[in-house]
């Protein structure tokens, strides 16, 4: 049987939440930052690659950056600031 592909709008979602929840009650962790940072990387990146496709790692990347309010922001500032890098 076939392993499911991962869903990067749905993966990117999850970490993008559990970094939010872990920052708000232990502070940001840097290896959640990186992690979180370098996954939406890699997915954008694959969608990039992708025959046909377009531009649809900057949709994921804005798509990631549009998960995060102004007041999660604060939680998560580095985390923000690298997804902003990716998007520029």
């Amino acid at each position: 049987m076939a392993k499911k592909k991962t869903d990067p709008y749905e993966a990117t979602a999850d970490l993008i939440s559990n970094a939010i929840g872990t920052a708000r009650v232990f502070g940001e962790n840097p290896r959640i930052t990186r992690l979180v940072a370098s996954t939406v990387g890699k997915f954008a990146i694959e969608l990039d690659n992708a025959p046909d496709a377009g531009s649809p790692g900057a949709r994921l990347v804005s798509y990631a950056l549009a998960q995060i309010s102004e007041q999660d922001a604060l939680f998560i500032p580095k985390l923000h600031a690298s997804l902003l890098e990716l998007a520029g």
